[in-house]
């Protein structure tokens, strides 16, 4: 069942949408590079809330998300200067919920517990939390001039909001290198490392395409992929290649599958609502 668009503002910092299967939460600071004060981390934590709670009530509505900044920027993380002005709220960004996730561990890992395939469009600064937030999406397309920064060391602190999932996979060699150092990377070496999926001369156009592409595949086939990609690290290689078969058994002559089979053969859009 398709439903119609809807549009809500988060706290004056964050736009979210829903339109077609896809889910767009867009930062709204442009002109300070979407920096995160504390209404934009109160307004991304909300957008995740809202995106949760659509889900319970419409399952299956979103397919895909897309996460994006406005402007120059995708987001050049804390803002310190605003975060230092309520001192007082610190303590709460570190206190654990019930699953052992803090709030500012949600910012980056909230939007992998929707269920559905994120994708970020990365543009201008991705620096500090920026960064760690597009970490926690499945998918990241970069300008060709983005830069991107782990600059926590600049504060004298470190990485936290997640990283040491998110990063999960990746080189801890360049992960470290960034989180000691502060070092900017250029977007195409960020590509060769791995921190980005690809490139874009428009990310934000590119996201969303692919978005739409996802949205409009079997959502059983791209939800059984996702659980395999999910649970494979924790397998052994005999467990994984159990999971594979007992996933795709499931999708192999469902309703969904057929759709798929008889739509490509008659050359038209399977419809999968």
């Amino acid at each position: 069942m398709s439903h119609s668009p809807t549009q809500q503002l988060l706290h004056e910092r964050i736009q979210l949408s829903i339109a077609e299967h896809v889910a767009e939460v867009r930062l709204l600071r442009a002109d300070r590079h979407n920096g995160l004060d504390w209404a934009m981390i109160d307004g991304l934590l909300e957008a995740q809330r809202c995106l949760a709670q659509h889900l319970q009530e419409q399952p299956g509505d979103i397919r895909t998300l897309v996460l994006a900044g406005e402007g120059e920027s995708f987001c050049a993380g804390l803002d310190m200067a605003d975060i230092m002005t309520q001192p007082q709220r610190l303590p709460w960004l570190l206190k654990a919920a019930d699953d052992g996730i803090n709030p500012v561990q949600r910012l980056a890992l909230g939007w992998r517990e929707l269920g559905v395939p994120v994708l970020v469009a990365l543009q201008g600064h991705v620096y500090g939390g920026g960064l760690q937030i597009a970490l926690g999406a499945n998918i990241r397309i970069a300008h060709p001039q983005a830069r991107l920064a782990l600059l926590e060391i600049d504060w004298g602190i470190m990485p936290d909001m997640g990283i040491s999932v998110t990063a999960d996979g990746m080189r801890s060699d360049v992960i470290c290198e960034m989180a000691w150092s502060g070092r900017k990377i250029a977007a195409d070496e960020a590509l060769t490392l791995g921190l980005v999926s690809r490139l874009a001369d428009d990310p934000q156009q590119a996201a969303m395409d692919a978005a739409q592409a996802i949205a409009a595949r079997s959502p059983r086939a791209v939800a059984a992929f996702s659980e395999l990609m999910q649970q494979s690290p924790d397998l052994s290689e005999r467990d994984r290649l159990a999971l594979e078969a007992r996933l795709q058994s499931g999708l192999l002559g469902s309703a969904e599958q057929q759709e798929a089979v008889a739509a490509r053969l008659q050359g038209r859009v399977a419809r999968f609502d």
